[in-house]
């Protein structure tokens, strides 16, 4: 409920930045996403070495 109150706050603010609010959010969890990757990537790789 109050996560919509907030998006209304926003989308009623200004639409342009509740647009690169969105995009810094997909940003933001895409950089988590590869960060995921890369940790999972490392422990293959260290699971094969040892």
């Amino acid at each position: 409920m109050l996560f919509f109150f907030f998006l209304f706050i926003l989308f009623n603010f200004n639409f342009f930045f509740f647009f690169f609010f969105f995009i810094y959010i997909f940003l933001f969890l895409f950089l988590l996403f590869l960060l995921m990757l890369f940790f999972f990537f490392l422990f293959i790789l260290f699971n094969f070495n040892f």
